[in-house]
């Protein structure tokens, strides 16, 4: 009985041991069609995503990313692949890697806002300048005073 069992239990863990490993390499295959589907604009009408992230039905990127597997299955390497499709649908096709200043962008317009807002604040919590009370002035002010309690009477 102890023969039997754990020649079942071999065989199932053989099983899920390759159902698990089937899975990763289907993981990693994704990931690698999504890595060269990144750097290729989808060809679908009117739309600005890429063969990675475009998810509209019966659109051109489903058969972009099976025809990426298969050339990845094939041995082929990314530069390879990108450069095919260049060929076939024109330079326009080709999405560049994000360079450093392209990640440093938003950073950069986030600082200069925050650097706006905090100016902005300190501006207007300053406090305002009083007046200065010069002598020959003063003799008007005493006038004006003169002429508001004339108005009040």
């Amino acid at each position: 009985m102890f023969k039997w069992s754990s020649s079942v239990a071999l065989a199932l863990a053989l099983t899920l041991g390759g159902a698990a490993l089937a899975q990763m390499a289907s993981k990693n295959q994704k990931v690698d069609v999504l890595r060269v589907g990144s750097r290729l604009a989808c060809q679908c009408g009117g739309c600005s995503d890429t063969v990675a992230t475009c998810s509209m039905y019966g659109c051109w990127s489903h058969t972009a990313k099976e025809k990426i597997a298969k050339m990845q299955a094939a041995g082929i390497s990314d530069s390879a692949i990108v450069d095919d499709f260049t060929k076939a649908y024109g330079k326009g096709i080709y999405r560049g890697a994000p360079n450093t200043f392209g990640w440093l962008v938003p950073y950069l317009i986030l600082a200069l806002g925050a650097a706006g807002v905090i100016a902005f604040v300190r501006h207007a919590r300053r406090p305002k300048p009083s007046l200065v009370m010069d002598p020959r002035l003063s003799q008007y002010n005493e006038q004006i005073e003169k002429e508001l309690q004339n108005l009040d009477r």
